[in-house]
């Protein structure tokens, strides 16, 4: 019988740590982990390097707010025709982020 691959969100935040990559994928306005990534910001979780695929939206804009990322790998990170992610623009202007453009 194969091994259970299908978890809690409870237990798949216990195994991120400081420090930790976190891959996020989706769209920049949907398909996004909303509730791990705001319960990632509630326990305080931070110094993640973020990868973003295909492009960043407004959870990788959520964390970089709150001050839980130090690296983002990205294309794009916005809000579509929105505009530009204003934490992700604020925090890359004042290089309290390490960016690694991949465009």
């Amino acid at each position: 019988m194969p091994a259970e691959k299908i978890m809690s969100p409870q237990e798949a935040i216990s195994l991120v740590r400081d420090g930790s990559i976190l891959g996020l994928g989706g769209d920049p306005m949907s398909m996004n982990a909303v509730s791990l990534a705001a319960n990632l910001i509630l326990l305080g979780k931070k110094d993640f390097h973020l990868v973003v695929s295909p492009t960043g939206g407004f959870v990788a804009d959520m964390l970089i707010g709150a001050g839980a990322a130090r690296i983002i790998e990205f294309a794009q990170v916005g809000f579509e025709e929105l505009g530009m992610a204003p934490n992700f623009r604020r925090r890359a202007q004042d290089g309290s982020i390490a960016t690694l453009d991949h465009t």
